[in-house]
């Protein structure tokens, strides 16, 4: 569509959607299992995880071209917007994430899988709503990005209620 919008003669326009946000990824930081707890409660892991996704990437293919690389928090239009909080963070910089992530598990697997302090491969399982095919695709993605730093993310796309339901009860 963008390619051909001169000869089609029909234009994109841009309206103000009532999310600030097409997709985010929430770790579960009350998790029942006291290692991912501790491990996602970690702000350190959290900002590396974030600097191994690729966003414009995610943006280009699955979205388009649509969008710009942003944190949740207020939209630009906002008084309460702060581009410092909108911003950090959303750099691709697999050498950063590695780096933070190997002063906290250093130690891998064969398979290039960083270990966690139980021994075992980090393996985080991330649900989704299967009926979101662009959320399915941008994770296909940020699995991939998050397996050249080490963690390995397996998607688990299920019906709507079930994800709300599994998610009500942490």
């Amino acid at each position: 569509f963008a390619d051909n919008m001169e000869a089609g003669e029909y234009h994109f326009f841009e309206t103000v959607p009532s999310s600030m946000n097409v997709m985010a990824i929430a770790l579960n930081l009350t998790n029942k299992d006291p290692m991912k707890r501790e491990m996602y409660q970690n702000k350190d892991f959290r900002v590396a995880l974030s600097y191994a996704i690729n966003r414009q990437e995610i943006i280009d293919v699955v979205f388009v071209g649509q969008g710009e690389p942003y944190q949740l928090g207020p939209r630009p239009t906002s008084p309460f917007y702060n581009e410092q909080l909108a911003k950090q963070y959303t750099e691709y910089d697999p050498d950063q994430a590695n780096e933070i992530l190997d002063g906290l598990y250093p130690d891998k697997n064969a398979d290039g899988i960083r270990l966690g302090p139980d021994g075992n491969p980090i393996t985080m399982i991330v649900d989704v709503t299967s009926n979101n095919q662009s959320w399915v695709d941008s994770l296909g993605l940020i699995q991939k990005y998050w397996k050249a730093v080490g963690i390995d993310m397996q998607i688990n796309a299920m019906d709507r209620s079930l994800l709300y339901t599994r998610k009500d009860s942490n």
